[in-house]
């Protein structure tokens, strides 16, 4: 077989299975998407956006352990996807657009190019070809969620425009209950792909291969040498891309040297800048039974100041609904009941800055993770989410809620003062599953960067990066729709190049 390609796409999920496409589409050059997983689109556990808890467990994820912090909780894992799709196939199909403040962060970050103007036709070319639906449970649980929120001065928005504080509906990326993963939108069927797209399931990439002049001219995998006679672009996600580039020597050089790897090009910053939106919750229990939603449980989604009146952007988002979210607080000790009330929070603009590197030289090893939340010198990440569970306990408290809700399960209405909560917050915290930032876009001559805002790696030839781990600041919502603009305009600007 010839393993021979002008563009190599490496990872097929929210970024790369679009990028390759797109490259295809738009090139008359020959490109393959590779991808570790297998293709799992036809399974009626990834297919059923509702049973994505079953999907983490199946097999079609490998679970990541996070380093355990000095203080606070170390058992949540990351689920990074092994198929066709990748988070896309595993997510609960939640779609935002960022705000346009977002980008705005980006551009002053040095990510030239990339403000909202220059984003916004991608996620139009998305939404006209992913089905985006809105989702209102209309049960009575639901109803008095929403309605207590509107008691408490937040009217109803429609996340389909720009919006700021407020309560709306979800927003997912699904046709009834079947998700609408790029996967299914982006290479299925097969029949209907461009001919000079090759796609390669169940093929890992161990690392890249270099030509003279650092220069990435291939990969190597299981099935051996593809070859890039233009460019390797890494979409594996911003736990997997760094990994890839460190067993690759592109990394902090003395780190690598001490694995015994050997440094081809240093760039301190590969694996720095970890950021995610780290998440807790307040459980209520229900004084009377709740009869959950067939389609999906949660209620709706609220945005709120809570930390800072005069923010650019809402610094909590807040899914609210009629179920318990016990993943943390049962194995912290907390109690539990037969019905009962979340409230799910996460911090939009997190400052915290965690670490991805290497445990060893050998591939198959898990990366040591470090998820250092609530680690920003100022407490910003802590306040924040103290304030989110003030806020909470004040909306449960309003009257549409009234004959609904029983005791405060977690924290528990005896932890009140900042030192309680904070310790409640460190034990029982968990993942937004937004991992971003591990090889942070910016200028070419800034040395933080690791990819320029062409996505070009920095020092390197033939090898670009494109996936969460270049947002140089977090995006302020659910992400699957970012890392799915970024492999459209990734695509874009290879194209435009080469042309």
């Amino acid at each position: 077989m010839n393993m021979e390609f002008d563009h190599i796409v490496v990872g097929g999920g929210a970024a790369g299975a679009i990028a390759a496409r797109r490259l295809a589409e738009l090139t008359s050059g020959w490109v393959a998407l590779l991808e570790a997983g297998p293709d799992a689109v036809a399974r009626e556990e990834v297919r059923d956006f509702r049973r994505f808890k079953e999907v983490k467990e199946s097999g079609l994820a490998r679970l990541l352990p996070i380093l355990q912090p000095p203080v606070g909780n170390g058992r949540f894992l990351y689920p990074v996807a092994r198929m066709l799709g990748g988070s896309t196939s595993q997510n609960t199909c939640i779609w935002f657009r960022p705000p346009a403040s977002d980008y705005q962060d980006w551009v002053d970050a040095g990510a030239a190019g990339w403000g909202v103007d220059a984003v916004r036709p991608h996620f139009e070319a998305l939404e006209q070809r992913i089905n985006i639906e809105t989702v209102q449970p209309e049960g009575p649980a639901h109803h008095a969620l929403a309605t207590a929120a509107q008691e408490m001065g937040f009217p109803p928005i429609d996340f389909a425009t720009g919006f700021d504080a407020g309560w709306g509906s979800y927003r997912m990326s699904k046709r009834g209950v079947a998700r609408e993963s790029t996967a299914q939108v982006f290479l299925s069927p097969r029949s209907a792909l461009p001919d000079n797209l090759a796609i390669f399931t169940d093929t890992p990439v161990s690392s890249l291969i270099f030509g003279a002049d650092r220069h990435v001219t291939g990969v190597m995998t299981p099935r051996g040498a593809f070859v890039a006679r233009r460019e390797v672009v890494l979409s594996c996600g911003a736990l997997d891309t760094p990994r890839i580039l460190m067993l690759s020597g592109i990394g902090p050089a003395d780190e690598l040297a001490r694995l015994g790897i050997q440094p081809r090009h240093a760039l301190a910053q590969v694996g720095a800048h970890l950021l995610d939106h780290p998440a807790a919750c307040v459980n209520v229990a229900s004084r009377r039974a709740v009869t959950p939603d067939e389609l999906w449980n949660y209620s709706g989604v609220l945005f709120a100041r809570v930390e800072n009146e005069s923010a650019a952007w809402p610094d909590i988002e807040i899914q609210l609904g009629p179920e318990l979210f016990e993943q943390q607080t049962a194995p912290a000790g907390f109690p539990s009941a037969p019905d009962g009330f979340t409230a799910y929070m996460t911090v939009n603009r997190a400052r915290s800055e965690g670490s991805v590197r290497l445990r060893s030289a050998d591939p198959d090893e898990a990366p040591l993770i470090d998820a250092a939340y609530f680690t920003d010198p100022d407490g910003y990440d802590m306040r924040v989410m103290m304030e989110g569970i003030r806020f909470a306990r004040r909306l449960f408290g309003m009257p549409a809620l009234n004959g609904w809700l029983g005791d405060e399960l977690a924290p528990g209405s005896r932890l009140a003062s900042d030192d309680e909560l904070a310790s409640y917050i460190r034990e029982t915290a968990t993942t937004g599953y937004h991992p971003g930032g591990t090889c942070r876009m910016g200028a070419a001559d800034d040395p933080l960067s690791v990819v320029d805002p062409q996505l070009r790696v920095v020092g390197m030839g033939g090898l670009r990066l494109a996936d969460a781990s270049i947002m140089p600041t977090m995006v302020s919502v659910n992400m699957a729709a970012a890392c799915m603009m970024i492999g459209h305009r990734a695509a874009e600007l290879i194209a435009r190049e080469k042309s």
